[in-house]
């Protein structure tokens, strides 16, 4: 996350427009045939929105974390989430208390534009225009589909070679290999086949492996952890077979959350928590007591299966030892306590503005996106953006 703020490793981006663009269409091509959605796209209230996806922005940048990756680093023994966690709790405590008073109130009532889609459709209007937002979602599908397969993952990488990596499993080439050519690496498949790549590609997908594997349990070499993370979670190609699939997944799952009447969503736990915790007769917790649904289980799911994944799946499990990003250790240093401590102001930064605008990563961009709902997308925008000018000004 802190790269994606830096704008050079756009992995991120390309999941949800993946996820989102093949699950708009599904979802809103069973709409029209006549199932029932319960909707649940979030009010687009301008200032508030953009006020809290701008603190958001600069909590991500500073922190590395959205709310439900922190909750995955916990899950995965990064000793950094302990930090997290504390910093979330009281940032959503932060914006309870915000929200009792009247500029609480003035941030989510002006300028309220509803629950609107990006047509300019309420929402819970749209049963008599069904077949013609269809038509708009398969539109939609297809723009965050081109954008996904033009954009590279990496900054100064090449586009993907998408026809030849969705039926071939790419492998690193060795050292040796990559001194023969200085112009640009070569990607060599298994089936023989080959697409040229920069050096650029293989110097980064190479660091982000060694970062998921820093300070590990470990695995055997050539076992099927070893080919996971060197030839899958890293690829050059992030929109070949494997990275298409999981974002489909993740993005139907939002799906299925929708049709059974439930929003996917991991920052309202934070406030249920810190209500329960701290501020159970305030305004704001009473109303997250009054609706909050599957959210804390899903977080819980979230963590439980980052860690049997990092455990029996990529062997990544840190088991809370020492662990620096290197994206953090070069502009900071290698201080534990510098790096705690932008964690914790950090999430705390996330949780407040993810309150704020009523919406997180999970529940504002990627349940907003697939719905197509304009807060969502406006949210998204301004996350990203300020993670940008965020990233620039502290990491230089």
């Amino acid at each position: 996350m802190i790269r994606l703020s830096k704008w050079e490793d756009r992995l991120f981006i390309t999941c949800v427009l993946l996820g989102a663009g093949v699950s708009a269409i599904i979802m809103y091509g069973l709409f029209a045939s006549g199932v029932f959605m319960h909707f649940s796209a979030k009010p687009l209230y301008i200032i508030g929105v953009s006020l809290g996806g701008a603190i958001f922005g600069v909590g991500l940048a500073i922190s590395g974390y959205f709310p439900g990756s922190i909750w995955m680093a916990l899950g995965e023994g990064r000793r950094d989430a302990l930090y997290a966690v504390a910093g979330a709790l009281l940032g959503a405590a932060s914006w309870t208390l915000l929200y009792q008073i009247p500029a609480g109130q003035w941030l989510i009532n002006t300028d309220n534009l509803g629950s609107i889609i990006i047509t300019g459709n309420n929402i819970h209007d749209l049963y008599s225009i069904r077949f013609i937002i269809f038509g708009v979602a398969v539109a939609y599908g297809i723009v965050f589909f081109l954008i996904s397969y033009f954009l590279p993952r990496f900054k100064g990488g090449s586009r993907s070679c998408i026809a030849h990596l969705t039926h071939s499993t790419p492998r690193l080439m060795s050292k040796s290999e990559k001194k023969e050519n200085s112009a640009s690496v070569t990607l060599n498949l298994k089936s023989g086949k080959s697409c040229a790549v920069s050096d650029e590609d293989v110097r980064r997908y190479e660091d982000t492996a060694d970062y998921l594997m820093a300070n590990g349990i470990g695995y055997k070499k050539k076992s099927f952890s070893d080919r996971l993370v060197h030839n899958y979670t890293v690829e050059n190609n992030t929109y070949a077979w494997f990275m298409i699939i999981v974002a489909s997944v993740v993005g139907l799952a939002v799906v299925l959350d929708i049709f059974l009447h439930q929003i996917f969503g991991e920052s309202t736990t934070d406030s249920w928590l810190a209500g329960y915790l701290f501020l159970p007769t305030f305004r704001y917790s009473k109303l997250v007591f009054g609706t909050i649904g599957w959210e804390p289980f899903s977080d819980i799911g979230t963590l439980m299966g980052a860690f049997f994944s990092a455990v029996f799946i990529s062997r990544r499990f840190t088991a809370f030892r020492r662990s620096i990003p290197p994206s953090w250790a070069k502009r900071f240093g290698n201080s534990e306590i510098k790096r705690s401590a932008g964690v914790f102001i950090g999430a705390y930064l996330v949780l407040f503005g993810a309150r704020m605008a009523d919406g997180c990563a999970s529940g504002h961009i990627l349940s907003g996106a697939v719905q197509m709902a304009a807060s969502g997308l406006w949210f998204g925008v301004f996350v990203i953006g300020f993670a940008i000018i965020t990233a620039k000004i502290v990491y230089r």
